[in-house]
């Protein structure tokens, strides 16, 4: 190799120079790899000829290098071999961060690309700055390089860990060169207490059940919190630009449990100079925000939204049927809490684990809590169905019956049908030493029965009998009168001939019961070489996992109950006794009964949008403008129309888009077929995480292959649960992006009854945003960072803080502050900081979230500028908007996030602005005001935690955000009829309210 001129054949016999050298623009002349290093999706892989340590000399003779960079002492032997076979070695021994920005600059100098490596470094310092903790807790953690011997943290990873806000046990170990003088006792790792352990192999699988099992190291604290976090060594332990995914990793989990210690709110409350205060003056000292007492436990408030929806179900203004599906969407609200929420609980117990939430209660604090106020939610059920429901439906023909309250005739038909249609599906199984109790599936209907034998009466016998899921809950007996329905459960039925499945037996008791098992996923993607498969085995695995609650009919006597709880191994707290239906989604035929009508809501046909009439040009219209659709008021047929226009359009490159959930015999993936077959490049990104919907989604992404589609599953670790749609047109004039943005799941079944909203726009730096992060999605490309876009777990967490601060500032000037946000959810505890602090300088924010919410309103000196509403109707609320008023200048911004650690650090959103004038000027003078101006179905949440029925302002009458939006549509449908044009006023005259259109802050 020449002085003068550059390299033209390198190989990079480490991770680290591999990169480096990628990222200096000169891989082409790059000949060899280390089989460590994986070339970002799309980029020319290079003949692997090295490993960890060792490599194949031959080999890379062959390769005939001009150059060869290793990485690490232990290369040397290899790097000694290279030379004496005359090859010019260049060594990257790096420690600290300094000693990698140096090795960059000078590998650039050497490849002749020295201003390259000056924007590189560059670019890491600017990735790699440090938290600013401002006097908070600095977690204590321990890195792990190695098991066997422990190593710790080379200089590099501990300069990482005090940057993201922590504390490194082992940092007086930094500076040593060699990781054999790394090396720690496991003992001492105990008594160093570490609150967060991180641990990354050197490219081995780390094994957390190996090391949560050392001896010792159940008293450590992060094992007992569960806080043990794997980062990939690509990420973490190259010594080059990838430390910036490990770094955000770092900063992520160690920012999380970084609270203000208690000296730092001292000081703070000390030194903070009281600030003037627009609406109210400034109180003479400054309440600590971190207090557990401004937060309300998340999953109480949980149960309060499920109240709300019991509140629904007695609501005697309700049709009838309308209650009764209400009390199954009860009853399946519960199930999925139990599932997943208190099985993670009681892992918390299990494990002794004592980490509180920001509202202060433990784990078994929470769960005696949540005991309390599901046991009266339940009694409120069956007193509401016994007592109303039950008489209501026999006073309209609908009747339930008990097997011995029929009569003759209608015993006779339902023996026969018992013998005929039941009898042959059923399985007795006996439970004694010789017959282990059957392992029974998830939520199952099972029989518990008290059995004896003639010959010995004192010995009580046990069995049980499963009731298939294939026999129908809710069997119809015929009856000569059109205008009657008559039922019988089917547990019923089987309860009242379950002599005939022990003939020589007699039975003394039977009580239905169901368990609940944990139906979290747990799944190891580093480990896992096949997402898909993985996934289907934990399918298999979630039917049954550990029981979690245990449901007995009422009656059951307490040593029949002891029993089941034994073998499930629960305790008297996990059972709940039930006086009526075991499951109120049995009873759910009944609400579809079609002479019925009348005791159900009025149909509801979506309007088609006057922007997007059917068999219009859909890339005509989107180019002229952008396109705004309000589910489920307005179709979401057209969603539907648009990509099948884009299938068969052959000017049509490209379709790329994420499917979180979809329908059955879905036509979004018929349309994704058919774009295939036609040709085109389709690729979907399919979430095979979707709680409750990895089957279906399995089942789309295997038929989705099979048609020739690219089929990704997003990225290591996060689940993606943005919904977006890019359709790439080759225009007259142009290649053009067109996108539909949302904030629902693309199922066109969910969206009849989903308020959602949908944007269709061709805007060229939406399209160019889009277009980047679905490359950042399916390839191996880092975020580069957008303008337009928020985007989770990036940057939209930030974004949000300095929304929410920009009108804290303004208020802080004199001058109109106001936030309005709709979510489903509200947790995530810094940004909830955030809106308080907004509120004590003046701020006016109106919160309208759906479900949980752990900001406490109302609170003096602290959030009585923050008003707090929940909607709870016939339509699910899943829409997400936010408004910041920015002084006169919205800011109006539409997504699929909520405001909850799970989708601002674990899962890829994004949340998308208006810019179309008149579209962000319909949300802000229709759409939000419609729903702040309910007083039918709004909740008012107050200081106390309880939620309360709005009360209609002064002459205003009695609205329904709902009801307004479906009258707004069919009032734009008829004015478009009788017009004969299809151009839609945009504002419609709203319901009475005492808000003008500038959103001023509701009383």
């Amino acid at each position: 190799m020449s002085r003068t001129t550059a390299p033209q054949r390198l190989v990079a016999l480490g991770a680290d120079g591999a990169d480096i050298l990628y990222q200096l623009g000169v891989w082409p002349q790059v000949v060899g790899v280390t089989a460590f290093y994986r070339p970002p999706f799309g980029v020319e892989a290079k003949p692997r000829v090295s490993g960890f340590s060792s490599g194949n000399l031959e080999a890379i003779l062959r390769l005939e290098p001009d150059l060869v960079i290793t990485s690490t002492d232990v290369q040397h032997q290899l790097a000694s071999d290279l030379i004496k076979a005359g090859v010019t070695v260049w060594a990257i021994n790096s420690r600290s961060l300094e000693e990698i920005y140096d090795a960059i600059r000078n590998l650039g100098q050497i490849v002749r690309r020295g201003d390259r490596a000056e924007e590189v470094v560059a670019q890491m310092e600017r990735a790699l700055q440090p938290v600013h903790v401002n006097g908070a807790h600095r977690p204590k953690v321990y890195f792990e390089e190695w098991p066997e011997p422990l190593i710790a943290g080379i200089g590099w990873v501990s300069e990482l860990i005090e940057r993201a806000g922590g504390t490194d046990i082992f940092s007086e170990l930094r500076k040593e060169k060699k990781a054999a003088a790394r090396t720690v006792a496991p003992e001492e790792v105990v008594a160093r207490a570490p609150e967060i352990i991180f641990a990354s192999w050197c490219g081995k699988p780390v094994q957390m059940t190996d090391i949560i099992s050392r001896p010792g190291w159940d008293k450590i604290p992060a094992v007992r919190a569960g806080h043990l976090i794997e980062i990939p060594s690509d990420d973490i332990l190259q010594a080059g630009p990838g430390l910036v995914r490990g770094y955000d990793i770092l900063k992520r989990e160690i920012v999380r449990l970084a609270k203000p210690s208690p000296q730092a709110r001292h000081n703070s409350r000390v030194a903070r100079t009281p600030r003037k205060r627009v609406s109210s003056p400034a109180p003479m000292t400054t309440p600590d925000l971190s207090d557990p007492k401004f937060f309300i436990n998340r999953e109480l408030s949980w149960l309060a939204f499920n109240r709300r929806v019991l509140e629904e179900a007695q609501d005697p203004t309700q049709p009838l049927l309308e209650r009764v599906r209400f009390l199954g969407i009860v009853t399946s609200n519960l199930d999925e809490f139990f599932e997943v929420r208190v099985a993670g609980l009681k892992q918390q117990i299990e494990h002794e684990s004592d980490d509180a939430g920001p509202d202060g209660m433990s784990a078994r604090q929470t769960f005696d809590a949540i005991r309390q106020d599901v046991l009266k939610m339940i009694g409120d059920q069956y007193d509401l169905w016994n007592d109303e429901l039950l008489p209501a439906l026999e006073k309209h023909g609908v009747h339930l019956h008990d097997f011995k309250t029929l009569n003759k005739h209608d015993q006779t038909w339902a023996t026969h049908y018992f013998r005929e249609e039941v009898f042959p599906v059923l399985t007795p199984l006996a439970v004694d030493a010789s017959h282990p109790f059957p392992q029974l599936q998830n939520k199952s209907h099972n029989l518990f029965l008290r059995l004896k034998k003639s010959d010995r009466p004192t010995e009580a016998l046990h069995a049980v009998v499963a009731i298939p899921r294939v026999l129908p809950r809710l069997v119809r007996i015929p009856h000569p009168k059109t205008n009657e329905w008559h039922y019988i459960l089917i547990q019923n039925l089987i309860q009242n001939h379950i002599q005939d499945l022990f003939p020589g037996l007699e039975v003394e008791q039977v009580y239905g019961f169901r368990i609940t098992r944990n139906s979290d996923l747990y799944i190891d993607e580093e480990e896992a070489e096949n997402l898909l498969r993985t996934i289907e085995d934990e399918l298999r695995k979630r039917a049954r996992g550990n029981a979690v609650r245990l449901e007995v009919e009422h009656g059951c006597p307490p040593d029949m109950r002891r029993v089941l709880l034994d073998i499930f191994k629960l305790g008297e707290d996990d059972v709940y006794l039930v006086n009526g239906p075991l499951n109120f989604l049995h009873l759910m035929p009944l609400a579809s009964i079609d002479a019925l009508a009348s005791l159900r809501d009025k149909p509801y046909v979506p309007i088609t949008s006057h922007a997007l009439p059917a068999g219009c040009d859909y890339f005509k219209i989107i180019r002229q403008k952008d396109v705004l659709l309000h589910h489920p008021y307005q179709s979401f047929s057209s969603v539907v129309e648009f990509l099948d226009h884009a299938a068969s359009d052959p000017a049509v490159l490209a379709i790329k888009m994420t499917l979180y959930r979809t329908s059955g015999d879905s036509p979004i993936v018929h349309s994704l077929i058919h774009a295939a077959e036609q040709g085109k490049q389709v690729t979907v990104l399919v979430e095979l995480r979707a709680r409750f919907d990895e089957a279906n989604n399995i089942l789309w992404a295997r038929q989705l292959e099979e048609a020739g589609v690219h089929v990704v599953y997003g990225l290591v670790g996060l689940k993606t649960h943005c919904k977006l749609l890019m359709v790439v047109r080759r225009d007259d004039d142009r290649l053009r992006h067109y996108l539909h943005l949302g904030t629902g799941n693309y199922h066109p079944s969910t969206a009849r009854f989903y308020t959602d909203l949908s944007l269709f726009t061709s805007n060229h730096e939406l399209g160019e945003e889009v277009g980047m992060l679905f490359n950042t999605l399916t390839g191996l490309s880092e975020f580069d960072g957008v303008k337009q876009l928020l985007v989770a777990p990036f940057q939209m967490h930030d974004k949000f803080m300095k929304l929410i601060q920009n009108e804290r500032d303004l208020a802080l000037k004199g001058k109109e502050g106001r936030i309005i946000v709709k979510l489903n959810s509200l947790v995530e505890e810094s940004l909830i900081v955030a809106l308080y602090e907004a509120s004590q300088a003046g701020v006016k924010i109106d919160l309208i979230v759906r479900g949980i919410c752990c900001l406490r309103p109302g609170v003096k000196g602290v959030s009585e500028n923050i008003r707090v509403i929940s909607i709870v109707g016939r339509f699910l609320e899943h829409s997400r908007i936010f408004y910041f008023g920015n002084n006169g200048n919205p800011k109006v911004y539409l997504g699929s996030a909520d405001w909850m650690p799970r989708n601002l650090f674990r899962r890829v959103e994004v949340v998308f602005p208006v810019l179309d004038p008149g579209l962000r000027k319909r949300i802000t003078d229709v759409i939000i005001p419609g729903y702040l101006a309910d007083c039918g179905k709004a909740r008012v949440l107050g200081p106390d935690g309880v939620y309360k029925r709005a009360v209609c302002a002064p002459g205003q009458e009695p609205t329904q955000a709902q009801h307004h939006f479906r009258n707004l549509a069919r009032k734009a449908a008829s004015l478009r009829v009788e017009s004969k044009t299809e151009k839609l006023p945009l504002v419609v005259k709203k319901p009475p309210t005492n808000q003008t259109t500038r959103l001023p802050y509701v009383k």
